[in-house]
């Protein structure tokens, strides 16, 4: 038996959907999944790999996606 370890992006894919609608190409390398038509993301593999792979874990829990960070930093430098 093989168990899988998922991360789920706490602002775009806070339900933690999974439902992969195109099948990758098994030769890909990447763990990181995002649906086209709802842009949610996820990450297949552990928290350190994650890390590595550009995800953040905030103080409280939280678990957020490379392109969320990349908004909320925008958001954050273009408000106020």
């Amino acid at each position: 038996m093989t168990y899988r370890t998922f991360l789920f992006c706490d602002i775009c894919n806070p339900y933690g959907t999974r439902n992969v609608e195109l099948r990758r190409d098994m030769k890909r390398s990447d763990k990181q999944g995002r649906r086209i038509s709802d842009d949610r993301a996820w990450f297949e593999g552990n928290i350190q790999e994650a890390l590595g792979a550009g995800w953040q874990v905030l103080d409280d829990g939280r678990h957020i996606c490379p392109r969320c960070q990349q908004r909320r930093s925008f958001h954050e430098a273009t408000s106020g």
